[in-house]
Order: structure tokens, then C-alpha cells, then sequence
């Protein structure tokens, strides 16, 4: 009989409805599971026990007496600790940060849909980064190896969903920081069109490419949250009114775009193998697998632009802390926001043209391609005690300048047993369909 804490949201929705499970049981069986877990793995750096036990007692309530508020109704949620919860102090990953006085839009919401939020979750400091070794909360911990990277900036939320310490969490994505963690501890994340879920109250480190997404135990899972978190929001000054298109992707009449720069790419052989595998297996399922040229791309230039924006961005969005509390930084933080505040205008100008410039590629690739496939990142997780490799994010970035749905899904393993994630990016709207497809040959 499977643990309560390895059902899926699809699964606690349905044992809900019939009676067969209850939410006061589930909520208990993850906190128990948090206090014998968390302090090797060290995904949470709060949890909210007596408010996760309140929730799931209403929520019990509302199931008994046929009032529940949809299918995410008692279900134990946790968030990336750059997203405020009312009462809750939002640390963006530093060294301390204000008490939220309201929740974020993405929080509203997963209350209103009788969610339990279990707590907010350990992430690399400010999202500036991919590995989440933090210098004030510690290190989050693959739940695959001990002292190897869970991936980042939302490494907490990927251990936690991996780990079974959440049956769902929430991240947020700039440069892939949704699909490492969900690459490397083996799990399902998507990096939803740009503007369709609201970052009001989302800690900013790129307003121009910061997401936020859900990281699940199933793709059937990732649009139980996204169809709660969707929505235009007045109040947001990124949110955007995307027009859905939820038709289905067929995987037996598909296109697939497999972009021949990448060959260049200096990647990982397990990586490139499970990436020739991935491709491989769907063309034995009938899709078409075409070769896009995405002419002068090159992966890692694009994300040095992509890392200049950020820090610029960043710079400028966490100024009054940089001058009045520099002690919530690290050293080394602080060093990357005045890099980016004091940025030329010529080299600020010359990323712009660099992103827009992937930016048109990638749009233009769904002229011809459904789909485009590419490795999450070029590498497996590492271990935190070693060299850090700067290329996590090259194959994720094109997506965040671009705007587009992107998801990792898991597609085996290294030779020596650590999570290998894909990544498939569709054009702008089709991210129910994304998530379908993922579904369909996982």
C-alpha cells in the first residue's frame, strides 16, 4: 500500500471526494514526515504547523459536507520563501526579510482553493544562482546523493517534492529555476508563458523574466496547480492576458524541433545520451523529428546576457537594502547587484539585442515545430564541495527570453543513479497542452 505522502494531488482529490482519506491525515503524515526529514535535506526554512493543522481541519470540514472548494482542497502545498504568505516573513533567500503583511496573488489563490501550505521553502539567495548553498539558511540537499546540489534558485521546492515532504510546491523561474530543481531531484516543473500566472508579491530579481510555477509529482498534478494559479491580474504590472489554447498535443502526429546548435553544446555524455534516447523515443511513437538552425545562437553568450539583466534588474530592485541593510546580503551577492547597478548602458543595451535576438528565434521555431526538445540542463547534479559549473542555465534561458511554456519531466538516470531531466518548449498559450503531452509519454 502506497504512504500517504506519496499520493499525487489527482489521488488525494479523489480519496477526499469518496471518503477513503482525510485531509487532517494527510497534512499530519508530511509534517511527520518533515520533522524526521528536513534537518538532513533542509528544504524548509519555516513550517507552519498549527496553521497546516487549522487548514486541514476546514478543508476536512468542507469534504464531509460536500463544500469542497475544487481538487486542491486539502492538499499540503509548500512555497519558495520569495513569495510572501501573510504573517510570514519573505527572506528571499537572505539574510532576514519583512514580515508579509498580504499573501502574494499565486498564495491568495492557493488558499482560496482550500490548499494547506505547509511552509516556505529554502531557495539560493535572492534566485540569483542554481545550486541553493546558501550562506544564511544552509544547504539544500539532493535527496538523491547527500551533499550534491538539488539544482536551484527553487532547490528547496524540488527536494521537497521529491523528498515527499510537500505533495506539491511552488517556484519561481528566471533563468530555469523551476526546471534544474525539478531536473535534478527528478520531479515534473513548468515555467508557465510569461504574464499568464501573476508574480504580484513575488520577491522581483528580473521583472522582464521572472515566472512563477509549480514543481509536482506528476504533469496530471502540474495542471491541478496551474489551473488554480492562471489568471490575468489587474493589480500586477507583469501579468498579461494570454489567450489558452488547450488543444491537445498528439504525440503520434507531432513535430518535433531539435535545434542543431546544441550539437556544439558542451554537455554531459549521460546527459547527450538520454537526450539522443529522449528524441529517439519519440520519433518510435510517430512524431517528426526536424532540425531547427537557430543561426549565430550560442547558449552560453545568451545566458551571460541573461545574467547581466538580471543583475541589473536586481540591482535596481533591491537598492534600498543594498544602501540601508547591506548586512541581509552576502559578500558575494552584494558584489553581483553592484555589478549590475553600475552596468554600462552600452553593455545593458547590447544583452537586450542578445535576448531579443533568442527571443525571435525561439518564436519563430513554432512556425515549423510543435514542440521544441532539449536537454534541461547539460549536466547532472554535482556535488556542492567541488568546481560549479556556470552553463546550468543554457539550455533554460531561450525559454524565459522568450516568453514560452517550458517543462522538465524526468527521463531516467546517470550511470551512477542521479535524475536526468527534458525539457520541451511550446509556443506561448499552450501550456495546458505541454503538460498533456508530457503526460502522455511519460
Amino acid at each position: 500500500m502506497p504512504s500517504l505522502t506519496s499520493l499525487t494531488l489527482a489521488e488525494l482529490a479523489a480519496g477526499y471526494r469518496t471518503g477513503t482519506l482525510d485531509p487532517r491525515d494527510i497534512t499530519a503524515a508530511y509534517l511527520e514526515a518533515i520533522e524526521a526529514r528536513n534537518p538532513a535535506l533542509n528544504a524548509y526554512i519555516a513550517v507552519l504547523a498549527d496553521s497546516a493543522r487549522a487548514e486541514a481541519e476546514a478543508s476536512a470540514m468542507r469534504w464531509k459536507e460536500g463544500a469542497a472548494l475544487g481538487a486542491l482542497d486539502g492538499a499540503p502545498i509548500a512555497i519558495k520563501d520569495n513569495i510572501d504568505l501573510a504573517g510570514v516573513a519573505t527572506t528571499n533567500g537572505c539574510a532576514f526579510g519583512p514580515v508579509a503583511s498580504v499573501d502574494a496573488a499565486v498564495s491568495a489563490k492557493l488558499k482560496t482553493a482550500g490548499a494547506v501550505i505547509l511552509g516556505k521553502l529554502n531557495m539560493h539567495e535572492a534566485a540569483l544562482g542554481a545550486t541553493t548553498d546558501n550562506p544564511h539558511w544552509g544547504r539544500a540537499q539532493n535527496p538523491h546523493r547527500q551533499g550534491w546540489t538539488p539544482g536551484g534558485s527553487s532547490g528547496g521546492s524540488g527536494v521537497a517534492v521529491a523528498a515527499e515532504l510537500a505533495a506539491a510546491t511552488l517556484g519561481s523561474d528566471t533563468m530555469g529555476s523551476v526546471r534544474v530543481p525539478a531536473a535534478y531531484c527528478g520531479c515534473y516543473g513548468i515555467k508557465p508563458t510569461y504574464g499568464l500566472v501573476s508574480t504580484r508579491g513575488v520577491a522581483p530579481l528580473a521583472w522582464t523574466l521572472d515566472h512563477v510555477g509549480p514543481l509536482a509529482k506528476t504533469p496530471a498534478d502540474l495542471a491541478i496547480l496551474l489551473e488554480v494559479l492562471v489568471g490575468y491580474d489587474a493589480a500586477s504590472p507583469d501579468s498579461e492576458r494570454i489567450a489558452l489554447d488547450r488543444t491537445p498535443f498528439d504525440p503520434s502526429n507531432l513535430t518535433v524541433g531539435h535545434v542543431r546548435q546544441i550539437n556544439q553544446a558542451d554537455m554531459h555524455v549521460d546527459v547527450r545520451d538520454a537526450y539522443e534516447a529522449f528524441l529517439e523515443s519519440l520519433h518510435r511513437g510517430g512524431a517528426r523529428i526536424i532540425e531547427l538552425d537557430w543561426d549565430g545562437f550560442a547558449a552560453s553568450p545568451a545566458r551571460r546576457a541573461g545574467l547581466l539583466i538580471s543583475e541589473a534588474e536586481a540591482g535596481f530592485a533591491l537598492s534600498d537594502d543594498l544602501d540601508h541593510r547591506p548586512e541581509r546580503f552576502s559578500d558575494g551577492l552584494r558584489d553581483m547587484l553592484n555589478f549590475g547597478r553600475t552596468a554600462p548602458a552600452a553593455k545593458l543595451v547590447k544583452a537586450e539585442r542578445q535576448v531579443r535576438e533568442v527571443r525571435r528565434l525561439v518564436r519563430n521555431s513554432f512556425i515549423e515545430a510543435d514542440v521544441i526538445a532539449l536537454p534541461t540542463t547539460p549536466m547532472p547534479p554535482f556535488p556542492f564541495d567541488g568546481e560549479h559549473p556556470v552553463t546550468q542555465a543554457d539550455f533554460c534561458a531561450p525559454a524565459n527570453f522568450a516568453g514560452c511554456p517550458a517543462l522538465s519531466l524526468p527521463t531516467g538516470e546517470t550511470a551512477d543513479g542521479l535524475p536526468i531531466g527534458m525539457q520541451l518548449m511550446a509556443d506561448n498559450g499552450r501550456d495546458f497542452g505541454l503538460i498533456g503531452l508530457a503526460g502522455a509519454i511519460a
